[in-house]
């Protein structure tokens, strides 16, 4: 399975941007020497959700599956439209048919290709 991620950008709680209100000004800091009101939140916690988990494995699996028959799924983003391309390919890069990414869930879950 092939699969093209952009440059990810991680930053801390702390130096993401200031809230804004709903006229789009800043809200408030606090006061110098004071603490602020809301605590720090991680902003990747230790360890994923048993649910995310669970979908990670179902998907790892079925990718197994798919290259067992020779077949991968293959991501790409059409330039001029911006939508997600999904093909179905041979392990050789051979396209066999686009799927459409309403169905992609369904297929990574067990569904027929």
């Amino acid at each position: 399975m092939t699969f093209e991620i952009g440059q990810l950008t991680l930053q801390s709680a702390s130096a993401a941007p200031a809230a804004r209100g709903t006229a789009g000004t800043p809200e408030p800091r606090a006061a110098a020497g004071r603490a602020p009101a809301v605590g720090t939140v991680d902003v990747i916690p230790a360890s994923p959700p048993p649910e995310v988990l669970a979908a990670v494995d179902a998907a790892w699996e079925r990718a197994a599956q798919l290259a067992a028959a020779d077949r991968e799924l293959h991501f790409r983003r059409d330039e001029q439209s911006g939508r997600t391309i999904i093909e179905v390919r041979t392990l050789d890069g051979e396209a066999l048919r686009t799927i459409p990414p309403s169905r992609l869930l369904d297929v990574m879950t067990g569904g027929e290709l």
